[in-house]
């Protein structure tokens, strides 16, 4: 289980929304955490590196926006049972992050409840205007 946080955008108390970054690879996750902060919303931004960890951190703290890389290599539980879990939670809305997964996948992801799909690489701003788009405010 890995569960990776920062010291500068730990769970805040006042946070208003909360934001789950789930991605197995490290610079992804500190480009995610870097855009959302750009929104200077009050957020708490948590993160995780496998299936099993976000499960665990989404049912503690039932995040407002979960950005979920669907293909997570070493992890026993994959981003398509993620994201199966996670859309049961009707106040959660889960965006998809892929650079690998096929259609097929990315179909049965958004058939399951995720509300959109990113391709990898992506941009700053197109990332900036879904997490805007998807993010109670």
């Amino acid at each position: 289980m890995t569960e990776v946080s920062s010291p500068d955008h730990e769970a805040c108390p006042d946070a208003d929304l909360s934001v789950l970054i789930v991605d197995d690879e490290a610079s992804t996750r500190k480009l995610l955490r870097a855009t959302v902060g750009r929104l200077r919303l009050p957020c708490s931004i948590t993160e995780a590196a496998d299936g099993e960890t976000a499960l665990e951190m989404a049912r503690r703290s039932r995040p407002d926006l979960v950005l979920l890389d669907i293909v997570l290599p070493g992890s026993s539980v994959s981003g398509v049972m993620v994201c199966q879990e996670l859309c049961r939670d009707l106040e959660t809305r889960v965006v998809l992050i892929t650079g690998r997964a096929s259609d097929a996948i990315t179909q049965t992801c958004m058939a399951l409840g995720a509300v959109e799909c990113i391709r990898k690489p992506f941009s700053v701003e197109q990332m900036l205007e879904t997490i805007q788009r998807w993010l109670p405010t």
